[in-house]
């Protein structure tokens, strides 16, 4: 039983921390391309981890993982195409 309330709480400090990291990123004053990039991926790690962890993907059948993950990877690479044009443009 320890152990099984022990996953929910590493998963909810690694989010909590990934999103500390988000705002010393924001806030460093670092250039916004380096900054956003970093931003999103790190953004992409803890939607991969809700999915898997709280929404229980990581027990669904492979067909249906690899098609999570697919996702998750296409909303990132679209976040960053998105992201970078819009900032070659101005």
């Amino acid at each position: 039983m320890k152990g099984a309330r022990r996953t929910p709480t590493l998963t909810w400090a690694t989010l909590v921390s990934l999103t500390a990291l988000s705002v010393f990123v924001a806030e460093k004053g670092w250039p916004g391309t380096y900054s956003s990039a970093i931003i999103i991926l790190i953004t992409t790690a803890k939607s991969r981890m809700v999915i898997l962890h709280y929404m229980e993907a990581r027990h669904a059948p492979a067909r249906w993982r690899f098609l999570y993950e697919l996702w998750n990877l296409a909303a990132a690479t679209t976040f960053m195409l998105g992201y970078f044009m819009g900032a070659s443009v101005i």
